[in-house]
């Protein structure tokens, strides 16, 4: 007898919410760690930052840029692992850099000097997205999200908004740039349990022209994340580009120690990460090959660098209202000592070839009035939500389309052909696949 339709909905929306270890399709040699050590210099008055460099396991520490007397920070590696960008100057008053990986060779990508900080470098290397302060409306000043090309030209504002957006962070994939950014939310009063518009900083991804924009931090209905306010900071990819990390901290009540979280790209799975929530643990970011990630704590008095190894999350958070999901049991493992250490990251050994990879991308096709929906297992498609996913090629991607009440499902175009529910894709090359929606006869 065949089973209902709803039976492989469910069947595949369970599949899509049991995330995988990140790392699975990845096999790339972890490279080097960049890092900040920072101190106040008496001469200048100021505190000054230098750009260091280290193995994975803390050894061979070596300050790269050495320059007492200048202030450099957010260290951001190229996706090949031979360049780093970074910032030079004072708050307000900051070039924004690239050099070699052992410090020589540097050269401008934004000379003159501006407020602006936050580098990510697009996967081939040719644009860098930033943060630069710039009018507002709202609060009269304000940071937005810019895109350049790594030769300075062709300059891009790709947020524009009326709020504040920091910390981009561009996926390996190419094909989003995630951030942090001020958005409305609804919570919940915690007396009276009305509805309540606040807004806070949550975790933002959108397409590299600014576009398709998507709040994935929000938290899933009658979750404490969904009916508190957070404040959601520095999202950084997993290398196959399924999910991120982040900080976060509670806003109401104000203000607990600072918390990595999982999310995967399509807003689903938050799960806490952090392996003790009475520090403040921050900066996360995944290893290149993904097996740890990376983060800064106060747990040993300064402010130092940390890896844990990247749990293998069984299924999603199952929160309930007041209560938190456990962190799953870790080893931290200390890489610095000296206190005064933040914002690494985390680079590619540059003799390494990244995995080969394909995009797939579907389009709905809707007649007017009709409605639908494509999942993916492995998971990566959840379309219209999230219609794009990039996969390990020869990956072979089974394909559902789903029709709305009072539609029917029409057929596959390109990769897919027929009008089978399901469409098998093996990912030899980047592949486009249509699914057409009519309405019910």
């Amino acid at each position: 007898m065949k089973q209902p339709l709803c039976l492989w909905v469910a069947a595949v929306a369970a599949a899509l919410v049991l995330p995988v270890s990140a790392m699975a399709q990845v096999t790339a040699v972890n490279g080097r760690i960049a890092f900040n050590v920072c101190e106040y210099n008496s001469t200048i008055g100021d505190r000054t930052c230098d750009i260091w460099t280290m193995n994975p396991d803390g050894s061979d520490q070596t300050n790269i840029t050495n320059t007492p007397d200048l202030n450099e920070f957010s260290p951001a590696w190229s996706a090949d692992g031979t360049k780093i960008a970074f910032v030079e100057g004072f708050t307000g008053v900051n070039r924004l850099l690239a050099m070699n990986a052992d410090g020589t060779n540097v050269a401008p990508i934004l000379d003159a000097p501006r407020f602006q900080f936050d580098p990510s470098w697009s996967p081939d290397g040719t644009r860098v997205a930033f943060v630069r302060q710039v009018p507002g409306i709202v609060m009269g000043l304000q940071f937005d999200i810019f895109v350049v090309n790594a030769d300075g030209t062709g300059e891009v504002n790709i947020t524009d908004s009326d709020f504040e957006e920091l910390h981009p962070a561009w996926s390996p994939d190419g094909t989003k740039i995630a951030f942090s950014g001020v958005r409305f939310e609804q919570t919940t009063d915690p007396v009276t349990g009305d509805p309540v518009t606040s807004a806070g900083y949550e975790i933002v991804t959108v397409n590299p022209d600014g576009s398709g924009e998507q709040i994935l931090s929000a938290g899933d209905p009658g979750t404490p994340r969904a009916q508190s306010l957070e404040q959601d900071w520095r999202p950084a990819w997993a290398p196959d580009s399924s999910a991120l990390v982040f900080s976060s901290q509670s806003v109401d009540p104000c203000c607990t120690p600072w918390q990595i979280w999982y999310v995967r790209r399509d807003g689903t799975g938050i799960t806490l990460l952090s392996p003790d929530p009475a520090f403040n643990d921050g900066d996360p970011s995944f290893s290149p090959d993904g097996t740890l990630i990376l983060f800064s704590s106060d747990r040993d008095g300064g402010s130092d660098l940390y890896t844990i190894p990247t749990p293998t999350l069984t299924g999603p958070a199952q929160l309930t209202a007041g209560a938190l999901p456990a962190a799953p049991a870790t080893e931290v493992t200390r890489l610095t000592s000296q206190g005064n250490v933040s914002d690494p990251s985390w680079g590619r050994d540059p003799g390494t070839t990244p995995p080969a990879q394909a995009t797939l991308t579907v389009s709905l096709l809707l007649q007017p009035g009709a409605g639908g929906l494509v999942a993916s297992l492995p998971r990566g498609i959840f379309c219209g939500r999230d219609c794009t996913g990039t996969y390990k090629t020869s990956t072979v991607v089974r394909l559902l389309a789903v029709p709305k009440i009072g539609s029917r499902f029409a057929g596959w175009t390109g990769a897919c052909a027929g009008s089978r529910l399901f469409c098998i894709v093996t990912m030899d090359a980047s592949k486009n696949v249509g699914a057409q929606f009519v309405g019910a006869p």
